[in-house]
């Protein structure tokens, strides 16, 4: 569900969202002020735009599982393994790790996204990395649960600076949106989404807060995933724009289909060259300065 805030632009978006969407036959449809006010208990918005085939996920959860079933399937899993170095000889590659074991394999997937490296030279300068913050509620007291999200949507909205809300299977709201791009180190570097979640619920100001955590997401200029492919069986794939959870799952099973048939049309879409980021080191320092910049905006048009 996305609702729209209180700049202009908002329900303009929703509308032009809405009409690419039907055109494509998806089940969807525009809220106003009222209805949105009713789905999300929240203040605020002006309008919104509902998409019934959405829904929510704990990736943890989900991670956990396919882990699960990778190994019943004979998948072996090695955590806390940094690999150091890759290798390529005689059609086979050797993989290094920071603790000394090597392996070998006829292909590697390098899928570190956000979290890339220098392992492959130049393939973390193609990502802006950007600092995903959230916070999670103490388990909301009943008389106030019942008006948030009562039909349990995820929500995210359409300030230049958006936030991203939902509640949790044991009856938290988690709330999360852009962070600093410094690690973090205290708990005011969470206070942006504390303002944001009282900003539009003020009811819940004596709710504590439980939890904070971060991860990383990973940008890149064009606003696309990317996959390369600089050697044989060595592919890449970074460039989640924050939606990785669903997308790397679909691009898991057709990137093992074409390594299994070498059928390029496997892919969704085109093996791409490794580009760097021109003056990558300065990108970062400017999406920092934007960040802070549309934040005063939204906060201006409050």
């Amino acid at each position: 569900m996305d609702p729209g805030s209180a700049h202009g632009d908002g329900a303009g978006a929703a509308a032009n969202r809405d009409r690419q969407w039907r055109n494509r036959g998806a089940d969807v449809r525009l809220l106003s002020q009222t209805e949105i006010a009713a789905l999300t208990g929240a203040q605020g918005y002006l309008g919104g735009w509902l998409d019934r085939r959405a829904g929510v996920i704990d990736p943890l959860a989900y991670t956990s599982e396919l882990a699960r079933i990778a190994s019943a399937a004979g998948a072996k899993i090695a955590e806390h393994q940094k690999v150091m170095r890759l290798d390529y000889n005689g059609g086979i590659w050797r993989i290094s790790t920071e603790g000394g074991a090597e392996l070998q394999a006829k292909a590697v997937i390098l899928a570190t996204n956000a979290y890339t490296g220098d392992l492959l030279p130049g393939l973390a300068e193609t990502i802006v990395p950007l600092h995903s913050f959230q916070i999670a509620t103490s388990p909301l007291p009943p008389d106030l649960a019942a008006g948030i999200l009562p039909e349990r949507q995820a929500v995210s909205d359409s300030r230049r600076i958006l936030v991203y809300y939902r509640k949790s299977a044991d009856g938290r709201l988690v709330l999360g949106g852009r962070g600093r791009m410094a690690l973090p180190t205290s708990e005011s570097d969470w206070a942006h989404l504390e303002r944001a979640l009282l900003r539009l619920y003020p009811a819940l100001s004596g709710v504590a807060i439980e939890k904070r955590w971060f991860g990383r997401v990973a940008m890149t200029p064009d606003h696309l995933p990317h996959i390369h492919e600089p050697q044989q069986g060595l592919m890449a794939v970074v460039g989640c724009q924050g939606r990785g959870v669903g997308l790397m799952t679909a691009l898991g099973e057709r990137i093992a289909g074409y390594l299994a048939s070498g059928d390029a049309r496997q892919l969704p879409f085109p093996v791409s060259p490794i580009r760097q980021i021109p003056f990558h080191v300065f990108r970062q320092v400017g999406v920092a300065a934007t960040i802070a910049w549309y934040r005063m905006l939204d906060a201006f048009e409050r």
